[in-house]
């Protein structure tokens, strides 16, 4: 099963993908592979995001997280890990460019 990272480039995006009729241009994906994913998991990463944020991304879970601040604060500690994060830092900070949000469909 593919396991997606999404960022909604506007506000207009972000009702569209609740609905699940975000367009392709609408949106920025990363699409973890399964060992992408699993490497992800076993260092913690989700792990921290989840303390940093209060939200509960981990398998078969969809998730999103809304506030800004504490896309904020994962993004600043996302940067302090070891490598192998970039994709997944990046796309924090593209919600914080967009003022959206960062969707897991895992």
């Amino acid at each position: 099963m593919s396991k997606l990272i999404i960022v909604p480039k506007d506000k207009e995006a972000e009702i569209a993908l609740d609905y699940d009729t975000a367009t392709p241009e609408q949106v920025v994906e990363l699409n973890l592979t399964d060992e992408e994913f699993e490497k992800l998991w076993e260092e913690g990463v989700f792990s921290l995001i989840n303390e940093i944020t209060n939200s509960n991304i981990d398998d078969f879970e969809d998730e999103h997280i809304t506030d800004l601040n504490d896309i904020l604060n994962a993004y600043v500690e996302l940067q302090k890990t070891s490598n192998g994060v970039a994709d997944l830092i990046k796309m924090f900070e593209l919600a914080i460019t967009y003022k959206t949000s960062i969707h897991f469909y895992f």
